[in-house]
């Protein structure tokens, strides 16, 4: 077990491929919105995760799409969000962070709507005590504004809280805010584009999350269901 000076006291999670598989909805969406504005060549799927965590309007500038298909986009993935399912092990993650008094905050670049629905349907509303989206007074990802102000409204120093994330987005913000951070390898996220950005962790299988936050935060219990460490 870590020392008490070690011990992470909040946890900040990205929500789409970090805590959601969300991936088959995002290519659907971005097809049905490039084929509705003509788009040649078939949809940047590729290109569109990589820039996942950026705010929607800007990703679609990058890739130089109409303007319009960010609001198509919308659309298309706003009906779609009873496809969204949590990753294995996820709603016990949770779950026992908070009952370990860790804080759990989402930093999310997904639109404030979307984020509320998607949350409700994986039954995991309850479990996050606050939210950041693009559209709140925090500048967006990869500003590391976001980090600082969930910080703050948990009353958690940066160097007691945690980062984790599946985008360059991610990795960004939370080595600008000076926060510990855990790249995602089972989300959108190139692992060669990640290890860029130097996280203070990176994971292939969310069951290892488990496994380091159970090292990281207070019994009484292990998120393995085993007994307490002594």
């Amino acid at each position: 077990m870590s020392g008490a000076s070690d011990l992470v006291r909040a946890v900040l999670f990205d929500l789409d491929g970090t805590l959601a598989e969300t991936a088959h909805i995002t290519a659907a969406a971005l097809t049905w919105a490039c084929d509705q504005t003509g788009v040649a060549g078939g949809p940047p799927t590729a290109e569109f995760h990589a820039l996942s965590g950026l705010p929607l309007e800007e990703i679609v500038g990058r890739l130089g799409l109409p303007e319009a298909v960010a609001e198509l986009y919308r659309k298309a993935a706003g009906a779609r969000v009873a496809e969204a399912r949590l990753f294995p092990g996820a709603l016990t993650l949770l779950s026992v962070l908070r009952a370990r008094g860790v804080r759990v905050g989402v930093i999310t670049g997904k639109d404030r709507p979307r984020t509320l629905a998607t949350l409700d349907h994986l039954k995991i509303a309850d479990l996050v005590e606050a939210l950041v989206t693009p559209a709140d007074p925090p500048a967006p990802k990869p500003s590391p504004e976001g980090v600082w102000w969930l910080c703050r409204h948990f009353g958690v120093p940066t160097e007691s809280a945690l980062l984790v994330g599946d985008s360059e987005a991610d990795m960004a913000a939370g080595r600008a805010a000076g926060i510990r951070t855990v790249a995602c390898g089972w989300g959108v996220g190139r692992s060669e584009a990640l290890a860029r950005h130097r996280p203070w962790r990176a994971l292939t299988r969310f069951g290892e999350l488990t496994v380091l936050l159970d090292g990281l935060t207070t019994p009484p219990t292990r998120l393995d269901g085993g007994a307490p460490r002594t």
